[in-house]
């Protein structure tokens, strides 16, 4: 019988000794003890990634696309800011902002931890240029 959990399961519950935890649980982590209350979101094509809605747009995290892939096939963060009205599926250039972009060469840990550091920068800058407060 095949295994099955949410990708919430997938992100916040504990694993048993014979589950690998997907790339998406440890930076899902790392950026909510930093207090940005991200949460997961289906972009189509059984793909995943990590969310935070803002007054003005949308931050949306992945990895090629996807968080919900085996962390040991964790390749570097991507994200980016998708300011409204643009939508994240399909956004005009102009829109877009690359928050964070993994070059590659460091660990999966140390992309985790420089991902949710760049985050955290990024949004504490941008709340105090718009006056938005986060809730969870």
């Amino acid at each position: 019988m095949p295994f099955t959990r949410s990708i919430e399961s997938a992100l916040t519950d504990p694993l048993p000794d014979t589950e690998d935890p997907i790339a998406g649980r440890a930076a899902y982590q790392a950026l909510r003890q930093r207090g940005l209350p991200f949460v997961p979101v289906h972009t189509g094509g059984g793909c995943f990634a990590l969310s935070l809605t803002l007054p003005d747009g949308e931050i949306l995290v992945a990895d090629d696309g996807q968080i919900a892939h085996d962390a040991t096939d964790h390749g570097a963060w991507l994200a980016c800011f998708y300011a409204t009205p643009s939508s994240p599926y399909d956004p005009a250039e102009d829109d877009v902002t690359e928050v964070y972009v993994g070059d590659g060469t460091l660990d999966f840990a140390a992309d985790c931890a420089a991902l949710a550091d760049a985050l955290d920068r990024w949004v504490t800058a941008h709340r105090s240029g718009t006056g938005f407060v986060l809730t969870s």
